[in-house]
This record gives C-alpha cells, structure tokens and sequence, in this order.
C-alpha cells in the first residue's frame, strides 16, 4: 500500500487527483440529481432511461475523437477546458431551475453537453496519468485514482440526495458548479508538469483513430477489456440509472435514502478498490476480472428479488466491491499495452466501448416501463449472464487475459 501511495509525493499527480475526485464527484451528484428529476418531471421509467441515454450516449460518439484530442493538444489546457464547460452547464442549470424555466428537455439538452465534456475528459485524463508518472508507476495511479472515484461516488450520491430532499434542483446543480470550480483550481495548475501534447500532431485525424483500432483489435489483451467492458456496461451498469425508479416503486424512499443507495454502492466500491491497490501486484488479474463481471449480474438479480432496504443496501456493498474489481483493470491494462503513438487513441476506444451504456440504458429503461423495475433488473441480469459466463471462461482459457508485465522502472515510458 505504501508504494501506491508514494505516486501523491508527485505534485502534479496531487494536483490531477483532486481534480479528478471534484470531477468524479460532480458526475455522481448529477447522475443522481438527473435520475430523480427525470422521475419527478415526467413520472416514466422509460424517460428516466432516455434521460440517461443523453448523459451517457456522447461517450460513445465522441471519445474515440477525445482520446485523439488527448493525444494532439497540451493535456492542461483539454483538462481545464473540460472542467470550465461543466462549471458553466451546471451554472446554467441552477439558473433555470432558480427562475422557473428548468424542465425536461432543457435538462436533457445541457446533459448532452456535461456527457461530451466527460467524453473528452476521461481519455485526457488517463493519459495524462501516463505522461506524469511513465509505465514504472501508472498502475499505482490508476489504483490510486480509482480509490478517489469511489470515495466520490459514496459522498457526492449522498450530498446530493440531502440537497434534493432539503433545498431542491436550482440548489443542487449549484452545489454541483461549485465542485467543478474546484476541479478547475486543481488543474490550472498543471499547465508546467502537462505542458505539450501526448504525441506530434503529424497524422490525420483518421489516421489516428484507426491507429486506436488497430491497437484494440490486433492486441488480444486489449481486446478482451474491451469486450468484457462492452457486455458490462450494457447489460449490468445501467440498473444504476434506475435506481431512483426502484427506490420510489419498490422501496417508497425519497431522494436522502436514494442517495444513501447510491453511497452503499460507493462504499463496496472504495473497498474493493483498497484491497487492490494494497495487493495489485499478489493478485490473480485474470481471476479477479473474471469473477468480477460473473458476480455483478449474480447479485443484480438477487437485489431485484428485494424488497428490504437493508438487504438492498447489503447487495449494494457486494456489488460496488464487484464493480471496482471490474473497473481497476480496465485503463491499467490499456496503457501499459498500447504503443505510445497510439495510447490516447486507445484510450479513446475504452471511452467508447464504455459510453455503449446507453443502449443498455434505453432497454432497461422500456423494460421497467413495461414490466416493472424489479422484472427489468431481472431479466437483465439474465441477460448479461448468457454473455459474460463465456466471455470469463474464453479469459481465464492459457493465452487469455494476463496481468501487463512489469515495466522497468524509471520516470519515463519505454519507447514502443
């Protein structure tokens, strides 16, 4: 534990973790606020996952383009662009909900902007992580990083939640505003450790993302994240935009106890990603990965099978450790193997094959529409588990997912 968390002795690297838990933190309080807006505004299920669609759906689109963003623009300034645009979304939400013109289809238009700004962020930011600390000390700040997302996704749920229920929307895309503007702090100071692009901007656009899909389809470790991150964002994440249906449907809980679920989930995840980031190098990757997207769907099911809040908030704990096993691998494992000409690019189809969310967040969504929410969970749970058991088995097959050899050490990347 102690050498992951020798990477904060990096001013830099300080600087872009308190940036990114602000930012993180912001995503998880609109993530809420937007689900439980959604429900009050319209009171369908179904317009509940369209909402989520236009949050999430610009990650598809767009983050192949982020990824090569990040690799042909100094890091800082996509950084600090990305973090002043969602300070001004969420200045502009509060405003309308303050003067009475906050509606459905607004939220919706500006949650496209926040979910494009993500877009562009996310690659940015996990190549920065590269650049600062090279190949010796990136898994350390991808684990350390990932402890930061997961202390953010239990608090911001749960502030978010208090000021729903206690000062309403205008007061809760304000609070969300005010945790950009410290992201923006945080990384106006990185203009000295980020100061040049990722790679020459010598090549098209085109060629660079093909670069990106050459590197996913050719390099079979890369692959199988990919693949793996696919099924489970499509068939197990989006039960998280339906929450807020499944608190007020099932459980007959408002917005406080909503974001106190959400915080449940937060804090399986924080631990789970302790552990790994204790014994990242002593684990099983494979293994680990593995069970990771067998376990989520499992346990998916038997919490649509509930109708206690405390059993709820049990599976919850399970199912964040579940979720931050899954997601620790993911960028480590695509850094470290990707070519540095084409690692923004990469990163870049990660982004995408992540923002496949929104389709499973529709189905989801015309699901509990028309079954119900507890049915939905169920058969979606199902569902992932007819494509995930042969995807882990195909993984732990000799030759399938490996742990990423351990790079020499030293400040800077090996060259490709």
């Amino acid at each position: 534990m102690s050498q992951t968390f020798d990477v904060l002795r990096d001013p830099g690297y300080r600087r872009l973790w308190i940036s990114g838990f602000c930012i993180s933190a912001a995503r998880w309080m609109d993530i809420v606020a937007l689900g439980w807006l959604a429900l009050q505004l319209t009171g369908s299920p179904f317009m509940v996952g369209l909402a989520a669609f236009a949050r999430s759906a610009p990650l598809m689109v767009v983050g192949p383009f982020g990824g090569l963003i990040a690799d042909r623009l100094p890091l800082a300034r996509v950084l600090v662009a990305t973090q002043a645009g969602g300070l001004v979304v969420a200045a502009t939400l509060a405003a309308l909900f303050a003067t009475g013109y906050g509606g459905y289809w607004p939220l919706i238009a500006l949650e496209l902007v926040f979910g494009a700004l993500w877009a562009v962020d996310f690659p940015a930011r996990r190549t920065a992580l590269y650049a600062l600390l090279g190949a010796a000390r990136v898994a350390q700040a991808v684990s350390l990083e990932t402890v930061s997302m997961q202390i953010a996704k239990m608090l911001g749920p749960l502030a978010m939640g208090l000021c729903l229920a206690r000062a309403g929307a205008a007061a809760a895309f304000a609070m969300i505003a005010v945790v950009y503007a410290g992201a923006l702090v945080a990384s106006l100071g990185l203009r000295h450790q980020l100061g040049g692009p990722g790679a020459a901007p010598t090549s098209s656009v085109m060629e660079g993302l093909r670069r990106g899909l050459e590197v996913a389809w050719t390099n079979g470790t890369v692959r199988a994240v990919l693949l793996a991150t696919i099924a489970m964002n499509t068939l197990f994440f989006p039960y998280q935009h339906m929450l807020p249906v499944f608190a007020r449907d099932v459980l007959d809980v408002g917005p406080a106890v909503l974001g106190a679920m959400f915080a449940a989930d937060g804090c399986g995840a924080l631990a789970g990603a302790l552990v790994i980031a204790a014994r990242g190098g002593h684990l099983d990757h494979a293994r680990l990965f593995a069970a990771a997207i067998v376990a989520g769907p499992i346990l998916l099911a038997a919490f649509s099978g509930s109708q206690w809040l405390t059993v709820c908030v049990v599976l919850l704990v399970i199912m964040g450790a579940a979720e931050s096993s899954f997601a620790a691998m993911q960028s480590t494992v695509v850094l470290l193997n990707a070519p540095a000409h084409a690692r923004g690019g990469a990163m870049g189809i990660l982004s995408a094959c992540i923002g496949t969310q929104p389709v499973g967040t529709l189905f989801i969504g015309f699901l509990a529409a028309s079954v119900g929410v507890s049915l939905a969970f169920f058969v979606n749970s199902l569902i992932a588990l007819a494509v995930v058991v042969p995807l882990a088995m195909r993984l732990l097959r000799p030759g399938g997912l490996r742990a990423p050899p351990t790079p020499p050490s030293g400040p800077f990347p090996a060259k490709p």
